[in-house]
């Protein structure tokens, strides 16, 4: 009996002796034949799989990028502009998006109608005052931004030169003041 022991023990230790040897020779040329990494680091043993590039500019040695905004505005302000920082800039509401034909999809209808119009589109912020129009825009797949306003509904016809009509307007030259300021150029139309 002491006899077979030896055995099954001897048998465990040349496996465990074969497993040890081979991991440690993995490990081995990992460490001696990365090419893509001039130190052998333990982090650097695994080489980081890179984005897939889109466009022809771009190389497999790209790396991801963070860009930090400092709100939203900021973030749909970078969304939306051309390489020199300039967007377009459309105010909408509730009004503006409902009914059968509403007055968003007409005002985008002339981009995709127009001559050479098209590619404006991605450069296009539509800025909503209300929660309707907001997922109106979002659902058009369009760069939206929402703005906020404390003390005053925007969601309802303004009579002209009304309290709400003011402040309405004041909000939305603050708004594109705040453009401004984030260092932008707009193109603006209600």
């Amino acid at each position: 009996m002491a006899e077979c022991t030896k055995i099954f023990w001897a048998a465990d230790f040349s496996h465990f002796l074969v497993y040890t040897l081979l991991f440690f020779g993995v490990f081995y040329i990992l460490i001696s034949t990365n090419p893509t990494q001039s130190n052998n680091s333990l982090i650097s043993i695994f080489p980081t799989q890179n984005p897939p590039s889109h466009s022809p500019s771009m190389t497999n040695n790209s790396q991801y990028r963070m860009v930090l905004y400092r709100d939203k505005l900021d973030e749909a302000l970078a969304g939306a502009c051309t390489e020199d920082k300039t967007v377009i800039i459309a105010v909408v509401n509730k009004a503006y998006v409902e009914g059968d034909k509403p007055m968003l999809d007409l005002f985008l209808d002339g981009f995709w109608l127009g001559e050479g119009t098209r590619k404006l589109v991605k450069h296009l912020l539509i800025v909503t005052v209300d929660q309707t129009s907001y997922e109106r825009c979002m659902f058009l797949g369009l760069h939206c931004y929402k703005l906020e306003t404390d003390g005053v509904d925007f969601v309802g016809e303004k009579l002209y030169m009304s309290a709400d009509f003011i402040k309405m307007m004041w909000r939305r030259t603050q708004f594109l003041g705040e453009v401004l300021k984030l260092g932008y150029t707009f193109i603006f139309t209600k």
